[in-house]
């Protein structure tokens, strides 16, 4: 079997990361996964922790913004507007923070390797665009998908920003 080990992903780095995370930061983490949805005060609370905790870590402050994203996003089908306000202010947030965490993967993983930079996926693109869609507000919506794009984020979708992007300019379209 050793022979199919150059397939196996380096998760060394990985293990080197997670060793130097701040314990306070993963408490929260932790505190505020076991919390969601069944007790939303106990999980904003930990989340507000783990903010705090990630003040000086790019990469957990990466992290803390993803979770909180998808948190208030999916908080928001159950109850009301609230949440969706506040996934758009950490969203646009999280959005104005990417660069700074892309030059410290690009820093951190990528180096001095040959092959192209992939950067890490910014949730917060994709729900921010889904958001001004829902509303209506295309314009809104597209200028997200240029701004992923400026910064070559996927979405995870087969077609990415740039089919988004064409999508919502036709509803715009459509719309006139």
């Amino acid at each position: 079997m050793g022979v199919f080990n150059f397939l196996k992903k380096d998760d060394s780095n990985k293990h080197q990361r997670k060793s130097t995370r701040g314990e306070l930061f993963e408490e929260a983490m932790k505190q505020f996964e076991t919390n969601k949805f069944a007790d939303d005060e106990q999980a904003k609370a930990a989340l507000f922790d783990a903010y705090i905790a990630s003040k000086n870590d790019v990469f957990d402050r990466f992290e803390w913004y993803n979770a909180a994203v998808e948190y208030y996003y999916v908080l928001s089908s159950t109850t009301g507007d609230a949440p969706i306000e506040k996934c758009k202010e950490l969203s646009e947030e999280s959005i104005k923070f990417a660069p700074k965490v892309i030059e410290k993967y690009k820093k951190e993983y990528h180096g001095d390797s040959l092959l192209g930079f992939i950067p890490p996926e910014v949730p917060a693109f994709k729900y921010l665009a889904v958001i001004y869609e829902q509303e209506g507000n295309y314009a809104k919506a597209i200028k997200v998908c240029d701004k992923a794009l400026e910064m070559d984020i996927r979405d995870g979708t087969v077609g990415g920003f740039t089919a988004r992007k064409e999508r919502l300019l036709q509803k715009k379209k459509k719309k006139k």
